[in-house]
């Protein structure tokens, strides 16, 4: 109603089992930005195959996400599907936070009028530097080489 924009990370495979419909529900009925695992979005979906997966998520929003680890994501909004390539972590240490980052680069991206494309890159970019460090907080060398991305 007051025009805001709603995004939800569904966060939990067990949590989107358990309460399917009621996120169905709140999804269809609030919902503009759905986030999602590869494993909430099998649950969600009761599909495997990623394309048809996150074509099958972008039903009801305006944009759906399907986030796919180390084989980068998937953008879906208006019928279009974009693939977003992965940022290479050498040596990855922790993925811890790794999806939570992810979301939030993307939405960052989104928050501040970047093309979905560009929201991606930014979510990869921080999900991948959150990779190099034991826990869920990305140093400051992480957070320079990001703000690249902006320039």
């Amino acid at each position: 109603e007051a025009g805001a924009i709603i995004s939800l990370d569904l966060a939990s495979f067990t949590v989107v089992e358990e309460s399917k419909d009621i996120i169905i529900e709140i999804v269809k009925k609030y919902v503009d930005i759905l986030i999602a695992n590869e494993d909430e979005a099998r649950v969600f979906t009761g599909l495997s195959d990623e394309k048809e997966s996150v074509r099958a998520l972008s039903q009801n929003v305006e944009i759906a996400v399907l986030k796919v680890g180390e084989r980068g994501s998937y953008i879906a909004s208006k019928g279009k599907i974009i693939k977003i390539a992965p940022k290479t972590v050498v040596n990855a240490v922790d993925t811890t936070g790794a999806g939570d980052l992810w979301a939030s680069g993307f939405l960052f991206g989104f928050a501040n009028g970047y093309s979905l494309e560009k929201c991606g890159e930014l979510g990869s970019a921080c999900g991948s530097e959150v990779c190099k460090v034991v826990g869920a907080q990305i140093p400051e060398e992480g957070w320079n080489r990001i703000k690249k991305l902006l320039e």
